[in-house]
C-alpha cells in the first residue's frame, strides 16, 4: 500500500525522535507527498529549530535523511485531480487538496493526523496511531 505523508507528519518526525520518525524511516509501503511539502515545511523551519532544539544545519539533515525515504511527487501528475479534491476538501481546508489529489493520483491513501480529512471520502486515512497498528516495520 501507498501513503500520502502530510506535512505535519514530517514536522512531527523533524521535531521530535519519535516513533513517527522511526516509522517514516522503517514501514513497508511506498510514502509519497506533493512537492509542495518542501515549501510548507520551508515555513515551519524557525518553529523546528526551536522545537527541535537543533541547529538550522541539523534540521536539514533530518529533511534530506526522511525525503529519502519518501518520493516526492510533482505537481504534474496529481494536477487532473485537483478539481475532485477541490470538491472533497476544499470548503474544509484548501491546503489540504493537493494531498488528496496526490493521494487520488498514485491510488494512495493519505497518512493525516489533522481531523479536516475527515471530511472528504475519496480516500483512506490513516492517522499515526493507526499506521503503528496497521503496517509492519520492514
Amino acid at each position: 500500500m501507498k501513503l500520502v505523508v502530510d506535512a505535519n507528519v514530517v514536522i512531527s518526525a523533524l521535531i521530535a525522535d519519535s516513533k513517527t520518525r522511526e516509522l517514516i524511516v522503517t514501514l513497508k509501503p511506498d510514502l509519497l507527498t506533493p512537492e509542495v511539502v518542501h515549501d510548507e515545511i520551508g515555513n515551519y523551519e524557525g518553529l523546528i529549530v526551536e522545537q527541535s532544539r537543533l541547529s538550522s544545519d541539523r534540521v536539514q539533515q533530518f529533511i534530506d535523511l526522511l525525503f529519502q525515504y519518501i518520493e516526492v511527487v510533482p505537481a504534474s501528475e496529481f494536477y487532473p485531480y485537483i478539481e475532485e479534491a477541490e470538491d472533497a476538501v476544499g470548503d474544509t481546508d484548501p491546503d489540504d487538496v493537493l494531498y488528496v489529489a496526490c493521494a487520488l493520483a498514485r491510488d494512495a491513501g493519505l497518512w493525516s493526523d489533522d481531523s479536516d480529512f475527515d471530511a472528504q471520502d475519496l480516500v483512506s486515512v490513516f492517522t499515526t496511531s493507526e499506521v503503528i497498528e496497521s503496517f509492519e516495520p520492514v
